[in-house]
């Protein structure tokens, strides 16, 4: 019995001292990111503070250009190049899961670890009942509008239907200004469509951007154009930046956009009092409500040697702390419950603006190919707004693209 006891003490040394001797082992770990500016800066910061807190743990941050960055991961992973961590949009993780080559993230995670979290960020880093990221940036667009615009055509509140939307636009609209910007992004349709009652993909496959309810929501946003209360541009072209600014010097009194906007919206002229800026949730419409949810999440290549200690920089980098510094230095939503309950949080109009969007916010098409279903869906959304085709053209032609990406016969 003695022997059997000693023997078990000596294995049981063994076993803690070649933990030890692991846990001390100098790790090094390669993070591609998409970030640029000044969120380049902070995730370096949070970076720094991560090393400290593990001495043994080196992080090498690589940038990539979000327009490539797809791709290029892609590309890496088949090459075998060695990648520990990769910032990733959201609607990309159902195709990089459907491929493989993304780590799950259930056997690393714990229960109270997830449940910190805003219950639909989490929702879009899952596919087919596996979790493959933590949420980093939250994103829904809102109705962002011009206070004193808006009090000047006599409106005290924003509008809260889709009818007081084009009421207000309309009042809105004078010779040098008009009430809202119309963006030929696909993306931003969204909302129009959801009004109505329409639809694009769903996540089992079925196309619905042709339905009666979905030529609606186009028809809607086709009648803004027509009655001359949107930009009085010609065409699309440089349009986001011309959305932006109209917005910033009072051009216009409404605009669709995310949080990712704000910091540019409060360099206008309009917004050097920023309580000019009003943020609510888009109108809703005679058959519902919404905003896509998107942002961006942290995910470990299924390919890293050293996967624990990848979950712990995204488990850090994604943490309550984390997220409150980050929200209050770039106006990002947090993707962290308790974040929002902070103090100075709490009475900030503008993320608490966004927050009441998110509230009502759809999680985009949670299939591989839900990133480019917007391939075909902007140029056609562009021509009907243009009107080069009519919104049944339009949206027959959006429709049998997609049934060619989904193989559908």
């Amino acid at each position: 019995m003695k022997k059997l006891l000693t023997a078990s003490i000596l294995l049981m040394m063994f076993i803690l001292t070649s933990c030890s001797e692991l846990a001390e082992q100098p790790v090094t770990l390669t993070f591609w990111s998409t970030t640029d500016g000044e969120e380049t800066t902070f995730f370096q910061e949070r970076i720094n503070a991560f090393q400290k807190e593990h001495p043994n743990v080196k992080v090498t941050m690589v940038q990539v250009p979000f327009a490539t960055a797809s791709n290029q991961f892609k590309t890496a992973m088949l090459g075998s190049q060695t990648i520990d961590v990769f910032r990733s949009d959201n609607s990309w993780i159902p195709e990089y899961a459907d491929l493989d080559i993304l780590y799950p993230l259930n056997t690393l995670a714990s229960d109270a670890d997830l449940s910190s979290y805003v219950e639909s960020a989490l929702k879009s880093d899952e596919y087919q009942g596996n979790l493959y990221g933590l949420p980093s940036v939250l994103e829904a667009p809102a109705l962002l509008y011009n206070k004193r615009l808006l009090k000047e055509a006599g409106y005290s509140t924003p509008p809260a239907t889709m009818d007081d939307l084009f009421g207000v636009a309309k009042a809105v609209t004078q010779k040098n200004r008009y009430g809202i910007y119309i963006s030929e992004n696909s993306y931003y349709a969204l909302p129009y469509l959801w009004a109505f009652g329409g639809g694009t993909i769903t996540d089992d496959r079925k196309i619905e951007i042709a339905s009666e309810d979905s030529k609606k929501g186009f028809e809607f946003m086709l009648k803004l154009r027509q009655e001359k209360v949107t930009q009085p541009y010609p065409d699309f072209t440089d349009s986001y930046n011309k959305m932006m600014n109209d917005f910033k010097e009072g051009k216009s009194a409404m605009i669709i956009n995310g949080p990712w906007a704000v910091t540019d919206v409060l360099t206008g002229s309009e917004f050097k009092d920023a309580t000019n800026l009003g943020i609510s949730q888009i109108p809703k419409g005679p058959k519902g409500q919404g905003s896509p949810i998107g942002g961006h999440s942290l995910v470990i290549s299924k390919y890293s040697k050293v996967p624990q200690e990848a979950y712990e920089l995204i488990r850090y980098l994604t943490s309550a702390e984390t997220q409150l510094l980050q929200s209050q230095k770039l106006k990002t939503l947090p993707t962290q419950v308790s974040v929002y309950e902070d103090e100075m949080l709490a009475s900030d109009p503008i993320v608490q603006g966004f927050k009441e969007q998110v509230d009502t916010a759809k999680a985009r098409p949670l299939i591989p190919e839900g990133a480019q279903m917007f391939n075909d869906f902007s140029p056609n959304l562009t021509d009907i707004l243009l009107g080069k085709q009519t919104v049944q053209e339009g949206v027959t032609h959006i429709e049998t693209a997609w049934k060619s990406l989904l193989k559908i016969d």
